[in-house]
């Protein structure tokens, strides 16, 4: 690798040679298959058997590719660096899959990236649940300490792409819906949500209907650290699960800008918007994704809070490619519900008929 004072003693046309001779040797390692191995192989950490979890590992030979192959001691299985991540069995080369995560960090639809990268939209539609399963391990990870502002929100059932032999209901029309119900319907999903003093964020779908200590609790356990503040409005499920697990409580009430300790849910109500903004640019997520968009979602706060704009597409698909999460396809498009949509619509005593 040339360094700093090479390329500064050299002459002009010198460099322009130099950066030709760059710019073949970018060219081939954009196109070589090994390139996305090398990269996880770089980026992965604690480098371990994606079988077993073992670091019990040794070198097994090479693939007809050139790629490292390993073997694991204590489970014997073989494996290489691109096992059990989203580039496993992957054919696209480097420069595609950069140019896919530069269409994500846009917020491209998937018709408009698969126009721009000249691929099936089925294929980025695999393409970007797979990322999508990748960066739930973020929220697997997170951790929230400090001041932590924590409310609830809540999203329509949507049934895009159920089948219809598999509807829970029958179609509604907007025009027949007539009144709303007050309060908070048992046809919404929860989403519990937090972020903390240092931008840590944190959503999960809890269930649907109104938010119960219960929810809380399978949101947030084991989540917060010690010594740490839950500011919420004045619901009585988090007063409860305060108490349960020993964590100071201030509450701001409803239609209150702030209590009278100087604590707001300003951050938090804030970050509701944005998520709006955000899911209003794909046209009606699913339900059954709506898991993973909220995690997209999270990871692009976290990228737009600590990375240069630029560099946020490499970053992305760094991290998404070096994650042990693969996932089939076939997987992909049977994932299930968060919740039971029939028992939520068990009013409707619907019995589709069969698809013919």
């Amino acid at each position: 690798m040339l360094n700093y004072i090479d390329v500064n003693n050299l002459l002009p046309d010198e460099i322009e040679k130099t950066i030709k001779f760059l710019q073949s040797i970018l060219g081939l390692k954009e196109k070589d298959k090994s390139t996305l191995s090398k990269l996880v192989n770089r980026e992965n950490e604690n480098f371990c058997c994606p079988f077993c979890e073992s670091i019990n590992i040794v070198k097994n030979g090479h693939a007809k590719k050139g790629t490292q192959r390993y073997k694991c001691k204590d489970c014997l299985h073989r494996f290489c660096d691109t096992t059990n991540t989203l580039s496993n069995y992957s054919k696209l080369t480097y420069d595609i899959w950069l140019n896919f995560f530069k269409c994500m960090n846009d917020k491209l639809s998937i018709r408009k990236t698969a126009a721009k990268l000249e691929l099936n939209k089925n294929t980025i539609f695999s393409m970007r649940h797979k990322v999508l399963n990748a960066l739930s391990t973020f929220r697997e990870n997170t951790k929230l300490s400090g001041e932590i502002q924590c409310d609830e929100k809540y999203e329509s059932i949507n049934l895009k792409g159920t089948k219809p032999q598999q509807m829970p209901r029958f179609s509604k029309s907007r025009k027949s819906q007539g009144g709303s119900k007050r309060g908070i319907s048992d046809h919404q999903i929860c989403i519990a949500s937090a972020i903390d003093e240092n931008d840590n964020i944190y959503f999960k779908i809890v269930g649907n209907g109104s938010i119960t200590t219960k929810m809380i609790e399978k949101a947030f356990n084991n989540r917060f650290g010690k010594n740490c503040i839950l500011i919420t409005d004045c619901k009585s499920s988090y007063e409860k699960f305060c108490i349960d697990n020993k964590i100071k409580l201030e509450q701001v009430k409803s239609g209150t800008y702030k209590n009278l300790n100087g604590y707001t849910l300003s951050e938090i109500n804030a970050l509701h918007s944005n998520l709006d903004l955000f899911l209003k640019r794909f046209v009606g997520v699913s339900t059954k994704h709506l898991q993973q968009y909220l995690d997209w979602f999270v990871y692009q706060k976290y990228l737009t809070y600590s990375i240069e704009i630029l560099e946020q597409p490499q970053v992305l698909m760094n991290y998404a490619l070096s994650r042990n999460s693969y996932i089939k396809i076939s997987d992909i498009y049977s994932i299930s519900f968060p919740i039971d949509i029939y028992d939520v619509y068990s009013d409707f005593s619907f019995a589709p008929s069969p698809q013919i």
